[in-house]
Formats: C-alpha cells, sequence, structure tokens
C-alpha cells in the first residue's frame, strides 16, 4: 500500500450505504457506536480486532464479519499498520425494495445472529466473494451510468453467496483464536447483564478480584472502550428501546435504563444520538417506527 484511498456510496433510497477505504498505518476506530442496521464488514488486507457485543476476534484478510442491528461493535488496530476493508450498511427495508421474499431475506440475515459472526471460506469459495468487491471498489472508484443499481444487486449476491455456502465458511468456538482477555470477557458479560443497575468500576473489580486501576487499563486495552463509555452505551441503547417501544416518562425511562442522573442521561443520549430523547421519540413516532439515525459516541 503507497496511499490512502476512499471511496463511498449512498443509494438513493437511503437503503444502503457502501464504504470502502484503504488506509495507511495504524488506526483503531474513533467511535463506540451500534446502529440500527445490518452491517456487512470485508477485509481486504490486513489485519484487524473486531470487538462485537462481548468478545473480540482476530479478523484477517479474506474474513466477512456479520454485525446485527443495535449490536455495540468497534473496530481496532491488531499491531499490524495499513488496511484495506468495505463495509456495507444495509436497512431492513432493502430486501423488500429489491423484491426479495420474506423467507429468503430470513436466510440471508442468518449470519447476522450467529454465535460468532465470522465467515472465512476456503480459497476457491473466498475468490468468488473477492470478485463481487473487487468489481464493487471499481464501481464505487470510477461511477458510471447504473451503478447505482449494480452494487444494489453485488450486495445481495455476496450475501446469497455467504448463504449458499455457509457451511464451509462458518467459524466454530474452537477455531478462532481468542482475543479477549477472559477476565474482561466476564466483565463484559456481567455488565450486558446489569447495566441497568448502579454499577461502578470500583464495585466491579471487586466482585472479580481485580485493581480498579488495572481493570480500566486492561478494559480499555482490550476493547477499544473506557469501561464508563461502554455502560453508558450500552445505557442509551435501552433508553432508545424504551422510547421506542413504551410510553413511560423521559425522566422515567432514564432510571430504568440504569442513570441516576436525568442530566447526566441527557448529555450522554445527545452524546450519542445527536439528538435529547424526547426529540429522538418524537422522530420516532413521526416516522411510524423507522428510524434510521445512526447512533455513535465521539
Amino acid at each position: 500500500m503507497t496511499e490512502a484511498i476512499r471511496a463511498d456510496y449512498h443509494d438513493a433510497t437511503d437503503l444502503l450505504h457502501i464504504e470502502y477505504d484503504r488506509r495507511i498505518g495504524y488506526y483503531s476506530m474513533p467511535n463506540d457506536h451500534f446502529h440500527d442496521h445490518y452491517e456487512l464488514y470485508y477485509l481486504l488486507s490486513g489485519e484487524r480486532i473486531y470487538f462485537i457485543k462481548d468478545r473480540s476476534y482476530l479478523v484477517k484478510a479474506g474474513d466477512l464479519v456479520f454485525v446485527d442491528r443495535n449490536t455495540v461493535h468497534k473496530t481496532l488496530e491488531s499491531g499490524m499498520p495499513d488496511h484495506e476493508r468495505i463495509v456495507l450498511y444495509m436497512q431492513p427495508e432493502l430486501f423488500a425494495a429489491m423484491a426479495v421474499t420474506s423467507e429468503l431475506t430470513e436466510g440471508l440475515t442468518e449470519p447476522f445472529r450467529w454465535d460468532i459472526p465470522i465467515v472465512r471460506f476456503p480459497i476457491q469459495v473466498a475468490k468468488v466473494t473477492e470478485e463481487i468487491v473487487a468489481e464493487m471498489v471499481r464501481e464505487m472508484r470510477n461511477p458510471d451510468e447504473g451503478s447505482g443499481m449494480l452494487l444494489r444487486h453485488r450486495t445481495l449476491e455476496m450475501l446469497l453467496h455467504t448463504y449458499r455456502h455457509r457451511h464451509l465458511g462458518r467459524i466454530q468456538s474452537d477455531d478462532q483464536d481468542p482475543v479477549l482477555h477472559p477476565k474482561i470477557q466476564v466483565v463484559v458479560r456481567y455488565l450486558n447483564e446489569n447495566y441497568q443497575n448502579p454499577v461502578t468500576l470500583p464495585e466491579v473489580a471487586g466482585k472479580f478480584r481485580i485493581s480498579p486501576h488495572y481493570l480500566s487499563r486492561l478494559f480499555k486495552q482490550t476493547t477499544g472502550f473506557t469501561f464508563s463509555d461502554y455502560l453508558n452505551l450500552l445505557r442509551v441503547k435501552e433508553a432508545q428501546r424504551l422510547l421506542r417501544e413504551s410510553e413511560e416518562s423521559v425522566t422515567d425511562i432514564a432510571l430504568l435504563a440504569g442513570f441516576g442522573n436525568f442530566s447526566h442521561f441527557g448529555k450522554m443520549f445527545k452524546r450519542a444520538v445527536q439528538m435529547s430523547p424526547r426529540t429522538y421519540r418524537q422522530e420516532y413516532n413521526g416516522r411510524d417506527g423507522i428510524k434510521k439515525t445512526q447512533s455513535t459516541i465521539s
């Protein structure tokens, strides 16, 4: 690699967004985030660490990573500089818009729900995915008439190819080298199950017999998140769900999501969603329950 390159595609329907990046040097994703669309990540070259939900995975060139909707995730550098990747962000409505049957849609989205959402194909099968991606990158860098149609169809082709050959590429637990420190994996799972309670770093450190300073440093080092950022992200995610699905007051939702201070809740929510909780609820209701705002923490 000699130079950084970036290319983007935003579908006119707002149901598909594709990003291509060739990055030089070391890079870790600056934002801790989750979003309400499917994310398909393909690494063309290099090596990455991908944190998803409560585990970290070592991702190698040729791997496909499937991130389900509303799942906390982040990519980190693995110690190896330079990487090249393409990421496809798909709204659930994309499949119906392209006349995909509900039965096939269920199959195409199956890998997003796997316990280990990584696909690593043998060489001959992987070559097909590589060719599809290469064509998509060329089309994004040099768009022409019908580029949007081609990119939409190549997206479905990549998902269909994966679905048809899923038994060849699905990674089992024993095949995946552990990346996340065992102690931190237990802590992350504890936070995922207890974020609605008044959880603190010293309390968790004591529970798992580890010093608060060491836990803080190890948590950031192995997940890419600070302890507090990860905890707040889980709480904001739950608050979003309650704002969409319940009629509880915003004040009560803050408490139900685990925030003990309403002012802090408002600040963290706006930081993550770029709008206040009340505005989020109004916009969601105003769009008949279809919300396409990406949730990020800068």
